[in-house]
C-alpha cells in the first residue's frame, strides 16, 4: 500500500478512495460500525474480506455490498482459523472491530467479554506477526473511551490516566496493552482507535435507539436512565468510519487516538434534540430513574486534536445525525438492519 506522504494530499478527498486496490480484512464486519466501514471501503474500491461470528452482527447488514466482498464466518478467538485465513488472503490492512461492545453485557458476562476483546485482539496480532510479518502495512485495533473510566480533567486527552470502571473498559485496556507490546517487541504496525458513543443507522442498542423506541411506544413520556446529567460526545457513524480510514492511512504506529465528534452534550440535551426531531416539543414529559447501570461513566468530553492533526474533520452535527438515524428508524423500526 502506498501511504499518503502528507495530510494535505488527502485531506479534501474521500478517504475511502485511498484504499482503492488495497487488500483489507475487516473483523466484526457485520456489526453496526463494521458494516458501515465495509460499505465505505467497498465504495472506495478496496479488496475486502469480512470476518464475523454473527454473535452480535447481522448478515443482512452486508446485503448492499455482498457482491463486492468475500465473506468468512469464524471467530477471532480461534488462532488456527485466523492464521489460515491470513495466509490465504494476505491483507495489507486489518481493521479489527470484532468485540463485545456492551458495558452492561460485560458486567453480566465478564469472561466472554475478556475472551472476545482481549484474547481476540491478541490472536489477531499474533497471527499477523506469524503469518504476515512485514507484509501487513497497518493493523487498527478498536478500543473505547471506557478505558478512561471516570476522568477527572476535561477534555479527555490520549495521555490521560487509564482507569476503567467496567469489565468492558478493562478488556479494552488489555487489548491496548497487547497492541503496544506487539509494536514495541515485534514492530507490528498497530494503531489504536478509541471510540466514543457512536450512533446511527443499524445501531442495535444504546441511548439514541432506546429513546426512539420509547417515543414510538409512548410519545407523551420519555424515561431517562440515570439523572440525565451524564455528558457524552455523540458521534455519527459516518464520522467514526472516517476516523478509521484516516488512522489506516496516517495513524502513528504504537499510538492511540480518540475518535469522536469533539462536541459534548448531556443525555437530557440529547433527549430534547430527539424530541424536537420527532416534532414532539412541548408534548413529551421527561422522567428520570435516578440511577444507571454499573460501569456507566458520568462525564466524557473528548479532545480530538490528535486525530484532527491527521486531517480528521467531523462532518455531522448532532441534529443532522439524529435526523438521519430517525429516518432509518422510521423505515425499519430499528430492527431490520440489526
Amino acid at each position: 500500500m502506498d501511504k499518503a506522504t502528507s495530510t494535505e494530499k488527502i485531506a479534501a478527498k474521500d478517504w475511502a478512495k485511498e484504499y482503492s486496490g488495497v487488500s483489507v480484512l475487516i473483523t466484526g464486519a457485520a456489526g453496526f460500525i463494521g458494516s458501515h466501514l465495509t460499505e465505505a471501503l467497498a465504495d472506495g474500491g478496496a479488496i475486502i474480506t469480512t470476518l464475523d461470528n454473527f454473535k452480535a452482527g447481522y448478515r443482512r447488514n452486508l446485503d448492499d455490498v455482498r457482491e463486492r466482498i468475500t465473506e468468512r464466518e469464524g471467530d477471532v478467538r480461534n488462532p488456527e482459523f485466523v492464521q489460515a485465513l491470513l495466509a490465504e488472503i494476505a491483507p495489507q490492512v486489518i481493521f479489527h472491530l470484532a468485540a463485545n461492545a456492551s458495558v452492561p453485557g460485560s458486567v453480566q458476562e465478564p469472561a466472554y467479554d475478556y475472551e472476545a476483546n482481549a484474547a481476540g485482539t491478541f490472536v489477531i496480532l499474533e497471527a499477523a506477526r506469524k503469518v504476515l510479518g512485514k507484509n501487513v502495512a497497518k493493523i487498527i485495533t478498536t478500543s473505547s473511551g471506557a478505558v478512561y473510566g471516570e476522568p477527572t480533567s476535561f477534555p479527555i486527552k490520549e495521555q490521560d490516566t487509564l482507569q476503567p470502571i467496567s469489565p468492558y473498559g478493562a478488556s479494552k485496556l488489555c487489548a491496548e496493552v497487547s497492541s503496544r507490546m506487539f509494536h514495541r517487541v515485534y514492530q507490528s504496525p498497530v494503531t489504536i482507535a478509541r471510540l466514543f458513543n457512536t450512533y446511527g443507522p443499524r445501531m442495535a442498542r444504546f441511548v439514541v435507539l432506546d429513546f426512539l423506541r420509547k417515543l414510538k411506544a409512548d410519545p407523551g413520556r420519555l424515561e431517562i436512565l440515570g439523572t440525565g446529567r451524564q455528558v457524552r460526545d455523540f458521534t455519527y457513524v459516518a464520522d467514526t468510519v472516517q476516523g478509521f480510514l484516516v488512522l489506516g492511512m496516517l495513524g502513528a504506529e504504537g499510538e492511540a487516538y480518540n475518535v469522536s465528534s469533539g462536541t459534548s452534550c448531556s443525555v437530557t440535551e440529547l433527549a430534547h434534540a430527539l424530541i424536537a426531531a420527532r416534532g414532539l416539543t412541548g408534548k413529551t414529559e421527561i422522567s428520570y430513574t435516578g440511577s444507571s447501570w454499573v460501569g456507566d461513566a458520568q462525564r466524557w468530553e473528548v479532545d480530538v486534536q490528535k486525530i484532527a492533526g491527521l486531517g480528521y474533520v467531523p462532518r455531522y452535527e448532532l441534529v443532522e445525525g439524529l435526523r438521519q438515524t430517525a429516518e432509518w428508524f422510521d423505515r425499519t423500526g430499528g430492527e431490520s438492519d440489526g
